[in-house]
C-alpha cells in the first residue's frame, strides 16, 4: 500500500501522543475536544536557508509550528502575534482546557493531594504538561512554564515532593511564569515543595551554636540567581542560609492552604554580614 505524506503525518500524530502518555492512559479520542486540522500536502514553513522572522518566532515562542501557524502569523504580523502571546489570559484556550479537564488532581489544593497515590499525581501532571505543550494556544506561556520548571527544578521523588510538586507547578511556576522574577523567586523560596526538596524545612536554630543548613542558600546563589561565578563567598552562602531560618512546612494534618509557615523560635536573629 502506498503511504502518502498526509497519511503518515496523521499516523505519526497519534503514535506520538501514545508514546507520551502510554496507550492505556488515553481512553478518549482527542478529536472530540481538540478541533481537527487538515494537513497540507506540503509544508508552508520555509527551508532553513530562507528562514525569516515568522519561522524564527515559531522556533523561539512556541514548541514548534503546527499546521496553519505559519500562515496565521504571516497574516496578523509578528508583532501582533507576540503581543497576543504576552497576554495569555485573553487567548481562547477552551479546547486545551477541555482536554486536560480529566486530570483532576492538578487543580486540587495542596492539603488534599496527600489523599492520592503519588504515581497518580505525577501521571496527571506529566500528561497535562504534554497536552498543554501540544494543544494550547498560549504557546509562549507554556514555553515559559517549561523554562522556569527547569530553572527552579524539583525532583518529585524526594519525600513529600511527590505530593507537593503538583501544587508548586500551579501556585509558583504557572502563576508567575510571565510575571516578575523577584515575585517568582520569593514564591519558589517559600514553596512547600522547594522547602522539602532543598531542606529549607530543616534550616533552623535548635541550639545557640548550631550552624544553618546551607543547601538552599547555596542553590539560591549558585543556580537560581547569581550563577556559579557570581562573586559570592562561602560566608555569603552561610549568611543567606541564616536569613532563611524559621521557614518550615506544616504537617499533613495541619497543612491547610498555605502549607509553609514561619516560626520565630527557630530563626537565627543575630546580625547577618555579607
Amino acid at each position: 500500500m502506498k503511504l502518502t505524506r498526509r497519511t503518515f503525518l496523521q499516523m505519526l500524530s497519534g503514535t506520538s501522543a501514545a508514546a507520551c502518555f502510554g496507550c492505556d492512559q488515553i481512553p478518549f479520542d482527542l478529536g472530540l475536544v481538540v478541533p481537527k486540522v487538515s494537513l497540507p500536502d506540503h509544508s508552508d514553513v520555509p527551508a532553513m536557508a530562507t528562514k525569516n522572522r515568522v519561522s524564527h518566532v515559531l522556533d523561539r515562542v512556541t514548541f514548534g509550528p503546527r499546521p496553519g501557524d505559519y500562515g496565521r502569523i504571516t497574516g496578523m504580523g509578528v508583532e501582533a502575534y507576540i503581543e497576543e502571546q504576552l497576554s495569555p489570559a485573553v487567548i481562547d484556550d477552551k479546547y486545551c482546557e477541555k482536554a486536560i479537564r480529566r486530570y483532576q488532581t492538578i487543580a486540587y489544593p495542596a492539603g488534599e493531594l496527600f489523599e492520592y497515590r503519588e504515581h497518580l499525581l505525577w501521571s496527571d501532571l506529566a500528561s497535562a504538561t504534554v497536552l498543554r505543550a501540544v494543544y494550547s494556544e498560549r504557546q509562549l506561556y507554556e514555553v515559559m512554564v517549561g523554562f522556569w520548571s527547569d530553572h527552579f527544578n524539583i525532583d518529585h521523588s524526594k519525600g513529600d515532593c511527590q505530593w507537593l510538586k503538583t501544587a508548586d507547578d500551579r501556585e509558583v511556576i504557572r502563576k508567575h511564569a510571565l510575571g516578575t522574577f523577584p515575585e517568582l523567586l520569593r514564591a519558589s523560596a517559600l514553596s512547600p515543595a522547594m522547602l522539602w526538596y532543598l531542606d529549607g524545612r530543616e534550616n533552623r536554630k535548635s541550639s545557640p551554636d548550631e550552624q544553618p543548613n546551607e543547601n538552599y542558600g547555596r542553590e539560591l546563589l549558585e543556580l537560581h540567581t547569581l550563577g556559579v561565578d557570581g562573586g559570592y563567598t562561602q560566608q555569603d552562602v552561610m549568611e543567606v542560609a541564616r536569613c532563611l531560618t524559621g521557614w518550615t512546612v506544616r504537617s499533613e494534618k495541619n497543612f491547610g492552604r498555605a502549607g509553609s509557615s514561619f516560626a520565630q523560635r527557630i530563626t537565627m536573629t543575630a546580625r547577618k554580614r555579607f
